[in-house]
């Protein structure tokens, strides 16, 4: 948990808004069309967007402060609670049962044992923290003096929990709290935790970096090999079938971050006849004086030859070429790079939105919905899926910004 918003790793935002926007894909996919289940890019969308949301939670925990006192635990406990039962509670119970009137929202018995009808992921993420935080502290505790032995009690009593919830599931039902789908989420949350906990360690050394490569190359080519063999939706619940889509969502799961890593952390640099261009590519090593009378010349180069039709001027994404230059390519360069921006900015805006859109998108969508019935595999399925994929999150960012005019709203439906 970062302390800053400014801090935040945008990139794990952006992964968050992917999985995010899976998720809406997904549902889009099958509110509006039948037998999109069957797919291949349902079989992908499945095996990656909750478990990504997972993955990434744990991931996270990296930035949140050692647990080490009841006082911290408390407060964890508290503000967790806050976080995800809360807009549980308000979204289930107010605006899907009293407002928008659900009745199977305000039958508390039905929603308890049948949470995958609802906000399920809210629970088992909140279930999973406070396995894990409680874990944390009594790891903090005991293993002080060896962090070997603190991964120990950690992981230990991460899987006490775990067997806490086969006991309780035993007794009132896997479904009872979605305790199915928290047991079968949490390897997910302490694989993303692991990772968090050696990621920037491999990350400074060339061999560590290969390693992580080598890795994320096997764990793709894992999990294509599986998604063109198998429909991992429509397999059983018994244990191989489990496995082999546990197994294979978190080699694909691995895989996308990072292909992702590498594409939306990647630098280009360019050099145009513009004056941002200009400035930029010297500015490690002129004075601030000296960097206006480069921008002066830059603009005076340009307004010559707009004046004395020495050459057409062109303009790429604001910054100008010499249409007789051999400067195109290298402005074409700084077009894809502000349009892999726009990309970025679009993705890191549904991550940092994930908790609205995932409240609120249930209610928007099947707004194309048909009274016939449309196979998926077909153009009129495509272009409903697509239309209301794209409707559901315009809608989205409208709601979200209106809602955010009015503390009240803001702060009682959870508005970030």
């Amino acid at each position: 948990m970062q302390a800053k918003a400014d801090n935040r790793n945008q990139f794990v935002d952006i992964m968050r808004g992917i999985a995010m926007l899976l998720v809406v894909l997904g549902h889009s996919m099958t509110g509006c069309t039948v037998d999109s289940q069957r797919s291949f890019l349902f079989n992908i969308i499945w095996s990656l967007q909750m478990p990504l949301f997972i993955l990434i939670s744990g991931y996270v925990t990296k930035y949140s402060r050692p647990i080490s006192d009841g006082k911290g635990l408390w407060k964890y406990v508290k503000r967790r609670t806050v976080a995800y039962m809360l807009p549980w509670a308000v979204w289930s119970f107010v605006v899907r049962g009293i407002i928008f009137g659900e009745n199977g929202f305000l039958n508390v018995k039905h929603l308890l044992w049948n949470m995958d009808s609802g906000y399920w992921f809210l629970a088992t993420i909140w279930t999973i923290s406070m396995i894990f935080g409680i874990a944390s502290f009594i790891a903090e505790r005991l293993g002080k003096e060896s962090v070997l032995k603190k991964q120990i009690v950690l992981l230990g009593c991460y899987l006490a929990g775990m067997v806490l919830l086969v006991g309780v599931g035993a007794i009132l039902g896997l479904s009872f709290f979605a305790i199915k789908l928290t047991l079968y989420y949490m390897p997910f949350y302490y694989a993303g935790f692991l990772y968090g906990q050696f990621d920037d360690r491999m990350k400074e050394s060339e061999i560590g970096k290969k390693i992580i490569d080598s890795v994320v190359a096997i764990c793709f080519v894992v999990w294509l090999f599986v998604i063109l063999r198998f429909s991992l939706y429509e397999m059983s619940d018994g244990g191989f079938a489990i496995i082999l889509r546990a197994a294979t969502s978190l080699a694909g799961c691995i895989a996308v971050c990072g292909l992702c890593r590498g594409i939306f952390s990647s630098k280009m640099g360019t050099s145009c006849m513009g004056r941002r261009a200009l400035v930029g590519s010297v500015s490690h090593a002129l004075s601030a004086s000296q960097l206006d009378q480069v921008g002066q010349s830059a603009d005076s180069v340009q307004s010559s030859r707009a004046k004395h039709g020495s050459g057409q001027l062109l303009d790429y994404g604001g910054t100008y070429c010499d249409g007789n230059s051999d400067d195109k390519p290298k402005c074409r360069d700084e077009i894809y790079i502000n349009r892999k921006e726009k990309v970025s900015e679009f993705f890191l805006w549904a991550g940092k939105q994930s908790l609205e859109i995932y409240m609120m998108h249930g209610l928007l969508l099947n707004i194309f919905k048909s009274s016939v019935a449309i196979q998926f595999s077909s153009i009129e399925g495509y272009l409903l899926t697509a239309g209301n994929f794209a409707l559901t999150i315009g809608l989205c960012a409208v709601v979200i910004r209106l809602l955010n005019q009015n503390f009240v709203l803001k702060k009682v439906l959870n508005i970030r």
